[in-house]
């Protein structure tokens, strides 16, 4: 290794090492704000209902869920990011056929495509003879499938609702919401799935999260606007970053339009009066 080498890897284990310093505090400032809540809910719930939110109107108003990694309690920052699930082989067709599954599902369809990537790479191929039963009602679900040959019928009670045909994927909200199965699968013909364990797809989510939140961070530090903001809101800033893609000749702002939105550039280039600012990727 020359020295051009052992500098390059110098700076890469010291930028890995701010980033767990990092973490480190980011998790002990949550910590304390879990406290601070749980110790808030235990007031609030000797005084509600459990179950639901009263709005100012007195309709009941229901928390809205979406998709969100689960704590791990267990595993530290310095675990979560460096665990690594195997990746198992497959076609560009297959790889492909799993990605558009994804983002043809309405309860996945907005997670980002680092993830789906990350996603579609772990999943593993599972076969299942004709008659035999993938998912059964009321058990514990802790797999997704995404469907590649074959089909299967969906009851609930005993009741058909559906069938599931190729690129088409089933049983994510158990994966998602922790809940039991809400239905029965059943193969029709032999069929063969790509499948994804719970552990590996909550793993997934929570480091793509702490990753793109540090370096949300790292970001707005940089940028002037934002020196001299607090550690506390310059968090909260990078919590609340979106990503957004925008195709060549797509309008971003027009001018006369109300503006309640301010956008960093990572990627790609943009025309401001007709002057081509370029930008360098930040991310």
């Amino acid at each position: 290794m020359d020295s051009f080498d052992k500098e390059e890897a110098s700076d890469i284990v010291n930028k890995y090492e701010e980033t767990l310093k990092y973490l480190r505090t980011l998790l002990l400032k949550k910590d304390e704000e879990i406290q601070t809540l749980r110790s808030q809910l235990d007031k609030f719930q000797s005084v509600f209902i459990p179950g639901y939110i009263r709005s100012g109107s007195g309709r009941r108003k229901h928390r809205a869920y979406g998709i969100s990694a689960e704590p791990h309690s267990l595993q530290t920052i310095e675990e979560l990011i460096s665990t690594r699930f195997p990746d198992h082989p497959k076609s560009e067709r297959s790889k492909e056929m799993i990605k558009q599954a994804i983002l043809d599902n309405d309860f996945m369809k907005n997670l980002e495509p680092v993830q789906i990537q990350e996603i579609t790479d772990c999943m593993y191929p599972v076969e299942y003879a004709q008659d035999s039963f993938i998912i059964k009602e009321a058990e514990v679900g802790s797999v997704m499938f995404v469907m590649e040959e074959g089909k299967v019928d969906v009851t609930k009670e005993g009741k058909f609702l559906c069938s599931v045909k190729p690129g088409q994927v089933f049983g994510e909200l158990a994966i998602l919401y922790n809940c039991t199965r809400t239905a029965t699968v059943k193969a029709v013909m032999d069929c063969r799935l790509w499948a994804i364990e719970r552990q590996c797809f909550q793993t997934i989510m929570m480091r793509t999260g702490l990753v793109r939140q540090t370096e949300h961070t790292y970001f707005l530090k940089s940028v002037p606007t934002f020196r001299n903001l607090n550690e506390e809101t310059i968090f909260k800033i990078a919590d609340v970053l979106e990503e957004m893609t925008y195709n060549m000749g797509d309008y971003i702002i027009r001018q006369g339009a109300h503006g309640d939105t301010f956008f960093i550039i990572s990627k790609g280039t943009v025309r401001v009066d007709y002057n081509l600012i370029r930008m360098k990727s930040y991310f």
